[in-house]
């Protein structure tokens, strides 16, 4: 070779391993990852009517950071923190036959972050929709389950949810959802299901548990279009074990260590299909409402109005960036 090839050589496998490293760093070793997300909602209806747009957002919390929201192009908006995730009500123009309202903010996720405190409810340890803890038959698999302590009894039903749940494929649209002693029988889901079979596992055995549901935020992130998001729907768990919570996530079998994909919206009363959400839907009816567009994930929100033929196109978009 040449000196000149020889050079050559050297510069291109120097490009090589820098960009490796590049590579490397923010999928493998970054201790965090920030997204800018901008969901957009167009909003057609007739003029005079009174709409509303509700949408279910992240907040901060022991694995995620949330900054710079913007509500944009509402006549006016309220915001409410419920348990782990917040809402914006937004109050749609009604001079305007068409309203665009945007809604922007930076997400920032870390890895492995220290269990953390807070608050343990009281429903953290009981039964609740599809959460059936006191089923006889969630009861003795708990025992089963049993470690030397709570700790390692929760790694004991990660583990076994893991193996016992298999991830169904095809259509899941109109799928009836299976409490967790059914799980046991058809034990064939997604993370939903996953999800419901570790929280009733860990309440039988008395250690409080939530279900989140959330996103995720893998990159490469998906190509994003209307009634779409560019992040994933997911859901997994969070538990009580030694005055601290832990992060735990039944289907990938990640046990108390965070990542920087996981975005959190909370208990899983802020997905449109509880019985907390089913239940506000009914009050807005009696009041007189048609509910014109809702989506339970990967976004979470809900249009209302005085208008029957109202209706809204939502999207998504998400950007990683790559030095933040």
């Amino acid at each position: 070779m040449t000196k000149k090839q020889i050079l050559n050589f050297i510069f291109t496998i120097s490009i090589i391993l820098i960009f490796s490293s590049v590579i490397c760093y923010i999928f493998f070793f970054n201790t965090q990852r920030t997204f800018n997300i901008i969901e957009t909602y167009k909003i057609i209806t007739e003029n005079g009517s009174i709409t509303y747009l509700n949408v279910c957002l992240p907040v901060n919390g022991a694995y995620q950071e949330i900054e710079n929201l913007i509500v944009d192009g509402a006549a006016d908006y309220e915001l409410i923190e419920f348990d782990g995730w917040q809402e914006v009500t937004a109050v749609i123009p009604s001079k305007n036959s068409e309203t665009i309202v945007k809604i922007s903010y930076t997400v920032r996720l870390k890895r492995n972050v220290n269990p953390w405190t807070g608050l343990v409810h009281d429903n953290y340890k009981m039964p609740q929709q599809y959460v059936d803890s006191n089923n006889e038959n969630i009861i003795e698999l708990g025992k089963q389950l049993r470690g030397d302590n709570d700790y390692k009894t929760a790694l004991n039903i990660l583990n076994y949810v893991n193996k016992k749940i298999r991830t169904a494929s095809g259509n899941r649209e109109n799928v009836t959802q299976l409490t967790a002693s059914q799980l046991l029988e058809n034990p064939v889901g997604v993370c939903t299901d996953y999800t419901i079979l570790m929280t009733a596992l860990l309440r039988a055995e008395n250690i409080p548990a939530r279900m989140i549901s959330g996103l995720s935020l893998n990159l490469p992130l998906k190509k994003s279009n209307d009634w779409n998001h560019n992040g994933v729907a997911h859901a997994w768990v969070e538990f009580f074990v030694d005055g601290k919570w832990h992060f735990a996530d039944p289907t990938w079998n990640i046990f108390n260590k965070s990542d920087t994909a996981h975005l959190s919206y909370g208990t899983y009363e802020s997905d449109i299909t509880s019985d907390f959400q089913q239940n506000r839907i009914i009050e807005k009816q009696e009041m007189g409402f048609f509910i014109n567009g809702a989506m339970s994930t990967p976004l979470f929100f809900m249009v209302y109005s005085t208008d029957e033929n109202a209706y809204v196109i939502p999207r998504a978009d998400v950007t990683f960036s790559l030095f933040k």
